[in-house]
């Protein structure tokens, strides 16, 4: 099933954004290595800029790049409201090959991007090929800790899902994947963690508009079908979750992932 980020743009950050905490220590963490100066930095898959407009926002020049204009044009509005549009560029590109020149960068960063790119380990071999030497490349990394009660919530959804006939997108590579593909171009990595948050809701918030928060993640099951595995979805919940204020929680441990180039 392939997954549309235009569709999904004008939601991305209530879904995927990051507690300001966690962008504070992630700042932090990249002025401690500039050691006061500004820095170059590119960002494939830079989304609506989550991560690249405070790190612009703090003094550094970024460069996003993304295939999504949907994501660039939100991303853009939000660089030009927090004023900082002057030190952010943004390119429609493709992260597995790029247009930047050579050694052009002192950090390349990325997030939540290789599971989404066919050819992942080219997006690794590009931002080799564009930060320079003595630079880092940088992996922040988002490591999420389930409760048995979402968990089973999520298990529920999935197997609905898939039980008419739809895929769910590969979570190809693993976090095991990416390491080893870094330690294979830079071998020596440093894990730096950053800091960490709870979330969650009762059973009756996460039923609420269940259909239209969801809808934009699954582009391709027709209107029809998918209004049938929503109701199909939520009749399980009810019998599954009794209690509407069951909590459905969980854990986000946010971390870096730097290999020095």
């Amino acid at each position: 099933m392939s997954l549309s980020f235009d569709a999904l743009a004008a939601q991305f950050d209530d879904q995927r954004g990051l507690p300001a905490t966690a962008l504070r220590h992630l700042v932090a963490f990249i002025n401690e290595i500039s050691q006061g100066k500004s820095l170059t930095i590119i960002e494939p898959g830079v989304g609506t800029g989550r991560i690249a407009l405070p790190l612009a926002a703090a003094g550094h020049q970024v460069v996003g790049v993304d295939i999504s204009r949907a994501m660039l044009d939100a991303c853009r509005k939000k660089a030009e409201a927090l004023n900082v549009l002057d030190r952010v560029t943004l390119i429609e590109d493709d992260a597995t090959n790029q247009v930047s020149p050579d050694d052009m960068f002192d950090i390349g960063i990325f997030a939540s991007l290789l599971y989404l790119v066919p050819d992942w380990e080219a997006v690794l071999d590009e931002l080799a090929r564009v930060v320079k030497p003595g630079g880092a490349v940088i992996w922040v990394r988002e490591r999420t800790e389930q409760s048995d009660a979402l968990t089973l919530w999520d298990i529920g959804w999935r197997t609905r899902v898939e039980s008419a006939g739809y895929a769910h997108q590969s979570s190809t590579p693993t976090e095991v994947d990416i390491l080893n593909a870094m330690q294979r171009r830079w071998p020596d990595l440093v894990i730096e963690p950053l800091a960490s948050w709870t979330f969650g809701q009762a059973v009756w918030e996460g039923r609420a508009d269940y259909s239209s928060r969801l809808r934009a993640l699954y582009p391709d099951i027709p209107d029809v079908d998918w209004e049938r595995l929503v109701r199909d979805f939520l009749r399980w919940v009810e019998m599954a979750f009794p209690d509407p204020e069951q909590r459905l929680d969980g854990r986000v441990v946010l971390e870096t992932v730097v290999a020095w180039t």
